[in-house]
């Protein structure tokens, strides 16, 4: 059960992700074009600065997931690291729990702001109107994933259906089984 749904969030990580790149990209050539246009005309590029912030929301938000899939989240080991193993698996899967709490405090207001600003088509303004809605729709889902997905990794580091490399390979204790 837990793998079908680990492989299912391993599926949405990676569509999220080249969501993500696909507003980089965006985000590159579009800053690209600006600087040649004021290089070439002395004029920005109308809008751009706004089409901007909504992909650098999009590169945050949507690369959540592929961040868990390359252990790239941002974590200090020391006290784990220092433990036996069981205690040092336990005080991880709270860490990644912990986590998912963290995401979910931030989801549930970015969802009811989400709604607010979908029910009035937020915009803003700039040299033209730049709905900005659905950026806070991505927002909201990209935080919800990244609950999920964190709970969901907790819960496998608990149950030693993911391997901890500083604590499978150095020591095992009297309750450590292994992996299967």
């Amino acid at each position: 059960m837990l793998a079908r749904l680990n492989r299912l969030f391993d599926g949405l990580a990676r569509i999220t992700s080249w969501v993500a790149l696909g507003f980089l990209a965006f985000m590159m050539v579009a800053i690209t074009v600006d600087v040649v246009a004021r290089a070439t005309f002395g004029r920005a590029v109308p809008g751009l600065f706004e089409m901007t912030e909504m992909s650098m929301v999009m590169v945050v938000f949507m690369g959540l997931g592929a961040t868990l899939l390359d252990d790239g989240h941002i974590r200090v080991t020391m006290m784990t690291d220092a433990l036996p193993g069981p205690f040092s698996r336990g005080c991880t899967a709270l860490a990644w729990l912990f986590a998912a709490l963290t995401f979910l405090m931030l989801a549930w207001p970015a969802t009811q702001e989400a709604a607010y600003s979908f029910s009035i088509r937020e915009f803003r303004w700039g040299y033209f109107q730049v709905p900005i809605w659905w950026a806070k729709i991505a927002v909201a889902a990209g935080l919800w994933f990244a609950a999920l997905q964190a709970a969901l990794h907790s819960l496998r580091i608990a149950l030693k259906q993911i391997e901890l490399p500083h604590i499978d390979s150095l020591r095992s204790g009297p309750g450590d089984k292994p992996l299967q």
